[in-house]
């Protein structure tokens, strides 16, 4: 029998260990491409990453949805599933805060400030069921245009977290609000200090919370003990220096670990997608790309040989 240490080890290693793995896999797929020999190499790494990592997460029974846009001019830059729809649940709480926001001109009074920021960091279900009200993610969808996100059939007065949202639309949200003087300050201030656990106990250091440097983040998952006819749904939504991402999960047969692991994975194979392609010059001679494939795939047995070794000790 494996010690606890070993297996809180390889836990903690996995969701890293499967984000290089697409890395490296997304590197590969694009210095081999006939495009990459004599001319430019496609800007398209990052829609590797989102292909490979969807891929990845259907393997494991979860269906998972990516939108990637540029954080400053709001264009696409990869996504797969994007308008698929998804049962919010705490993703509605970012339009929560931006509804207030706007009621008061971007500019609450004090202890509403702090409120909906604690809502935000903590992800406090208490303060989302105090402050709800069915008119806010259609006025907010309104604001910013989002065409597909919308009440759902079992939001209601006093029931929140059944809004139907998408990962287009919320990357759409993300950027419309990062440019909207009312909203911006607080709610992004807000996502920079989203906590690793929730007021519920809850785990949020994944997906784009688990990302280090210029980052911000929202997580909704479905709680635990709710009704286990209905998928379980696990998010994150944020953004990393470079991009706007939400990655949407939901699975009928969920493995929660599972969900967050490659929640994280996709979210550290986007964070590391344009410095793998970046490796490769715009207008490579052929033995500059053999020399950088046999380079990576030096590396990606090295590292499939360190994850055998560890599951092998787990």
């Amino acid at each position: 029998m494996k010690s606890r240490r070993q297996r809180d080890r390889w836990a903690q290693l996995r969701p890293i260990a499967v984000a290089v793995t697409l890395t490296l896999m997304t590197a590969m797929a694009t210095v081999t491409s006939p495009s990459a020999v004599g001319e430019a190499i496609p800007a398209s790494a990052e829609q590797q990453a989102v292909d490979t990592s969807v891929a990845a997460a259907a393997a494991k029974g979860i269906t998972q949805s990516i939108s990637v846009v540029d954080r400053e001019t709001g264009a696409t830059v990869a996504e797969s599933g994007g308008d698929a729809q998804y049962i919010s649940e705490s993703i509605v709480k970012p339009f929560t805060v931006a509804y207030y926001l706007h009621q008061a001109d971007g500019e609450p009074n004090g202890p509403m400030k702090q409120t909906l920021s604690s809502m935000i960091v903590n992800s406090d279900d208490d303060i989302e069921t105090a402050l709800w009200n069915v008119d806010i993610v259609p006025t907010m969808a309104a604001r910013y245009g989002l065409t597909n996100t919308v009440n759902g059939p079992e939001t209601s007065p006093h029931d929140w977290g059944w809004e139907l949202i998408t990962a287009n639309d919320e990357v759409k949200f993300l950027y419309e609000m990062s440019n909207d003087p009312e909203v911006a300050p607080l709610l992004m201030d807000a996502m920079t200090r989203t906590g690793s656990t929730g007021a519920d106990g809850s785990d949020q250091s994944y997906g784009m919370n688990s990302l280090s440097g210029d980052h911000g983040s929202k997580q909704g998952w479905t709680d635990v003990g709710a009704d286990a006819s209905s998928p379980t749904q696990i998010h994150s939504v944020g953004w990393s220096d470079q991009y706007f991402v939400a990655i949407l999960e939901t699975s009928a047969e969920p493995n929660r670990d599972e969900m967050r692991n490659a929640s994280t994975a996709a979210a550290w194979a986007l964070a590391g997608a344009p410095s793998a392609v970046g490796a490769a010059p715009a207008h490579a001679g052929e033995g500059d790309v053999t020399d950088l494939i046999a380079m990576l795939r030096h590396d990606s047995d090295v590292l499939i040989a360190e994850v055998i070794a560890l599951i092998g000790n787990w």
